[in-house]
């Protein structure tokens, strides 16, 4: 600090007295201030306020779909929205998903030839992801089919993408629609970008590959270990895990070698809470994975990641079974004569050609289809064989027509028997660790 003698102090008085204050300035300069004070403090109240609305409106938008057809109807039938609509109406996790803000918008819009795709959102975690998009044409395009869909990682095809058409609206020159891409293992998220492919029936061939990048945290899986068997109509299931992620949850068991019986499928599979809500399996789509003849399988059953239960048990009934070595077709397709059928079955089974199959069977409580398993004289697999399958319905029967690509095949052909309205006395019922 600069050292005053007496007299600089005498003079600074005198000094400061004549320096001129810009007066008007401070005032205009406080004022404006004031001003942009307030003005802040307003434009935070209105966006807490129009958060707090988006969020009512947003609950209040699920709570009515899932309570008010009516309401879900009307809304599906906006360009883009009928796909959710029905994910919210028949799935809870969805619904809760929505409700907790975990999915991610991304509104990317990109055009090949005469067609219009539209990313619209997504919901990702450990088990896979559930992809909302549009297709747009300024024609009618309900005869225009998707020939592959599929999601990749730096070219790499990525889980198992299975896809469902849920509505054409405007005038059917919009198509809505959404992808499920279910993980065998679990998907990776060190790379956050991925490829949306999709390629249609049109004359072009027209294909889409749209690059997307995901910004938000993928929640982990809560996973709970049993180990627990149990023993239904004499025939022994071992329970092994319960695995819950945001999208879905699954039921890992399998089958005990030495049951006398062939679990076909579990028809009816839920978690109920101590209040008695119910989570069972989605309405389209998504039921797992594996076979039980081939081991383990994996059920998938509607999300309850967001909920804080007190108590959860683990309910299954309607057990699907037939006796081991009745649980089969043998076909010989060249002589084209059914050669076995079992009699437990009451089913009729026509062969009008060298790869065609025609069965009619009761459609039962899961309405599941009957075939699944092709295996030649030699042993080899031709699962993968199908060409097409089409389905007829005449209640209490459904007629399913299977086309086969047999060139390679040594007659007889065996064909397993995957799903079929026997079951099992008795249910599965435990209670859920929660604490572990």
């Amino acid at each position: 600090m600069t050292n005053l003698n007496g007299q600089d102090w005498q003079r600074l008085p005198e000094e400061l007295e004549a320096i001129e204050i810009p007066k008007e300035a401070l005032h205009q300069a406080r004022v404006n201030a004031v001003h942009q004070h307030r003005l802040t403090k307003k434009r935070k109240r209105r966006l807490y306020s129009v958060a707090s609305v988006a969020a009512i409106v947003l609950l209040l938008f699920v709570t009515s779909i899932r309570v008010s057809p009516v309401f879900a109807e009307a809304v599906a039938k906006i360009p883009g929205f009928s796909s959710i609509v029905n994910m919210i109406a028949y799935d809870k996790g969805i619904s809760d998903i929505v409700e907790n803000n975990y999915f991610e918008e991304l509104g990317i819009v990109v055009t090949q030839g005469d067609y219009t795709l539209t990313l619209q959102s997504v919901v990702a975690d450990y088990s896979g992801m559930t992809i909302f998009y549009n297709i747009e044409s300024p024609f009618e395009n309900s005869e225009v089919n998707i020939t592959s869909l599929e999601l990749s990682q730096q070219g790499i095809p990525l889980g198992v993408a299975s896809s469902y058409i849920s509505s054409l609206v405007g005038g059917s020159s919009v198509r809505a629609d959404k992808v499920e891409i279910m993980a065998d293992d679990e998907l990776s998220y060190d790379n956050m970008t991925f490829e949306f492919n999709l390629h249609l029936s049109d004359a072009a061939k027209t294909k889409f590959v749209v690059p997307f990048t995901l910004t938000k945290a993928i929640e982990p899986p809560k996973v709970y270990k049993l180990n627990q068997s149990v023993i239904v109509d004499g025939q022994t299931i071992n329970i092994k895990q319960l695995k819950i992620s945001p999208l879905r949850a699954e039921i890992l068991l399998a089958a005990d070698e030495q049951n006398t019986m062939q679990l076909l499928k579990f028809t009816s599979v839920r978690l109920i809470d101590e209040n008695g809500e119910e989570w069972g399996k989605p309405r389209d789509g998504g039921m797992g994975f594996g076979i039980l003849r081939d081991g383990e399988v994996g059920i998938f059953i509607q999300s309850n990641y967001f909920r804080q239960p007190k108590k959860l048990t683990l309910v299954m009934d309607w057990i699907e079974a037939l006796p081991k070595g009745s649980d089969y077709l043998e076909v010989d397709f060249e002589q084209q004569k059914v050669l076995y059928m079992p009699n437990e079955l009451d089913i009729d089974v026509q062969v009008p050609s060298s790869n065609t199959l025609e069965v009619t069977y009761p459609t039962g409580t899961g309405g599941g289809q009957l075939l699944y398993g092709i295996v030649d004289q030699e042993g080899n697999d031709f699962s993968s064989n199908t060409i097409s399958t089409r389905f007829s319905k005449e209640e209490p029967n459904v007629t399913a027509v299977y086309t086969f690509d047999f060139d390679n095949a040594v007659n007889p052909i065996r064909l397993n028997i995957n799903s079929y309205p026997l079951y099992l006395d008795g249910k599965v019922e435990i209670d859920i660790p929660l604490d572990e």
